[in-house]
């Protein structure tokens, strides 16, 4: 068993790490914190490293499906700015993978080449006001109208929707269908097409990348946009299933990195910070929360380098990316709160970036499936 990075992972983990260092300064993330501002500009400089295209069959483009490589531009650009790493998962997992998976041949000579350059993204819109967590009870309706599905509805939630080109849309095409995930369809929906508005819903961190509410009043959307072609009508809820591991994947790197980071940021202060004539990492309370706190985030990136082997090499991993979704995504919560600790006062204030580590985090454990959903498939799988 060989836990070395392969050479080209690890030239990949060094180009994303120069990038940060030199693109993601600390003043300008903590600026762009504070205006909730979308990284456009950022984005378009890590596109121009090729890594969207990680998710992308070379014969569309890309560089050939690549999850633990794209797992870790993921890791590497969460450790110092998450908002930036949540818009590269929109390119490379809702739009990449989701397309390279799903899509039939039309979708994906028309969106991949244009996924692995950066041009476009994706939103992933499934969440309704009253459907969370039960997804399978989205109302959100397309009503088949000759070569078009005229689409009603709401989404909340959803990611990005106002910065993206595309949202992959869960809706409602059977409503006599039973069980009733057997009347759902995936649809590509342009999010600028007439009837679809948005807003943005003010929260408590990744500023940068939006939750938006989603209106959809009589939007028209080809028939050709179901996804992966027009005998996925009503086969939504299983392409849905085929791709949710990923997501759990994607967004458990997500909480390696945001640990990673907190992390880095608790051990500097504690090797600079001065109490009773001495460093605090010196005294025992100190020394010993680091210990539990690296401990975690490295049992945490091994589950997520299985999972990404499991998935890379399409074996079953349906256990193994719910615990990486929720052991990595609450170890980035509990490890932000003890550095916080760590920090004492100054944790609680604006100028360290320690407390956005702690808002970034706080949102892993729900979004992309609560750890509590996460913990329910777990129990399933074992027979619970």
């Amino acid at each position: 068993m060989d836990f070395a990075l392969k050479e080209e992972h690890r030239m990949l983990q060094e180009t994303v790490r120069k990038f940060v260092k030199k693109e993601c300064p600390r003043e300008l993330v903590r600026e762009l914190d504070e205006k909730d501002e979308f990284p456009r500009t950022l984005f378009v400089k890590l596109a121009d490293l090729g890594v969207t295209g990680l998710t992308i069959p070379t014969e569309y483009d890309g560089l050939g499906r690549d999850l633990y490589g794209a797992v870790i531009v993921v890791e590497e650009i969460s450790k110092r700015y998450p908002a930036l790493g949540w818009v590269y998962v929109m390119s490379a997992f809702y739009g990449g993978e989701n397309i390279a998976k799903s899509g039939n041949t039309a979708q994906k000579k028309m969106y991949l080449p244009r996924l692995a350059e950066g041009k476009i993204l994706f939103s992933y819109a499934l969440t309704e006001p009253n459907a969370g967590s039960d997804a399978s009870s989205a109302q959100t309706t397309g009503v088949k109208k000759g070569d078009q599905y005229i689409v009603n509805g709401s989404k909340t939630f959803i990611t990005g929707a106002d910065y993206s080109d595309y949202m992959i849309t869960l809706i409602r095409t059977d409503k006599k269908a039973s069980p009733k995930y057997k009347g759902l369809t995936l649809l590509i929906v342009p999010s600028k097409a007439e009837g679809v508005s948005m807003k943005q819903i003010k929260k408590l961190g990744y500023k940068g990348s939006s939750a938006c509410e989603v209106l959809f009043e009589n939007v028209a959307v080809p028939a050709s946009n179901v996804l992966g072609g027009s005998e996925f009508e009503n086969r939504g809820w299983a392409q849905l299933m085929d791709t949710l591991e990923v997501e759990h994947l994607e967004v458990a790197a997500c909480g390696l990195g945001v640990a990673e980071g907190a992390f880095e940021e608790a051990v500097g202060y504690a090797k600079e910070r001065q109490q009773f004539g001495q460093p605090i990492g010196k005294f025992q309370a100190i020394a010993h929360m680091l210990a539990e706190m690296y401990t975690e985030i490295e049992a945490a990136r091994l589950i997520i380098q299985r999972t990404a082997w499991l998935l890379q090499n399409n074996k079953p991993s349906a256990i193994e990316s719910a615990m990486a979704k929720y052991y990595a995504t609450e170890v980035a919560k509990n490890v932000a709160l003890q550095g916080m600790q760590i920090f004492g006062g100054y944790g609680y204030a604006m100028e360290y970036d320690i407390q956005r580590y702690v808002r970034d985090s706080l949102v892993l454990p729900i979004g992309g499936g609560t750890s509590q959903i996460m913990k329910n498939i777990i129990a399933r799988k074992l027979g619970l």
